[in-house]
């Protein structure tokens, strides 16, 4: 039922487009809204992203800087798969770290990089996503 009607709004939305804005929507006045280098750079972070565990360190870091051994913990992970997943996040700019003697923390450089999780978890609830 849901599916049915999101599939007649986008039908509805387009049909209004094309009748309305004919003039807006053709291909000689449309643009990408970023450079191809942007994509680019996006998808490779986007890959990065793409892995749950890594997901799941960067939603734990979103609420605040977090030890190495307190992520051990809420995560499940060995020592060496953890390293490794803030070793990618460390080198792709997502995370930055912080001794304090032989203590390391980490946090994440901007909160706003797991929004994407938030609403991709949202739209699932409502079933519009698999």
């Amino acid at each position: 039922m849901i599916k049915k009607v999101v599939d007649k709004r986008l039908i509805v939305f387009w049909v209004y487009a094309l009748v309305c804005c004919e003039n807006t929507l053709s291909i000689e006045t449309m643009k990408s809204p970023l450079p191809q280098e942007a994509y680019q750079k996006n998808a490779h972070i986007y890959k990065i992203l793409a892995n749950s565990k890594r997901l799941e360190v960067l939603n734990i870091l979103k609420k605040g800087e977090t030890s190495v051994e307190d992520l051990l913990e809420v995560t499940g992970m060995s020592k060496a798969n953890l390293s490794q997943h803030l070793a990618l996040l460390r080198h792709n700019g997502l995370v930055q770290t912080r001794k304090s003697g032989l203590n390391v923390s980490y946090r994440i450089v901007d909160p706003r990089i797991v929004e994407p999780c938030k609403i991709l978890h949202g739209l699932r609830g409502r079933h519009l996503v698999v």
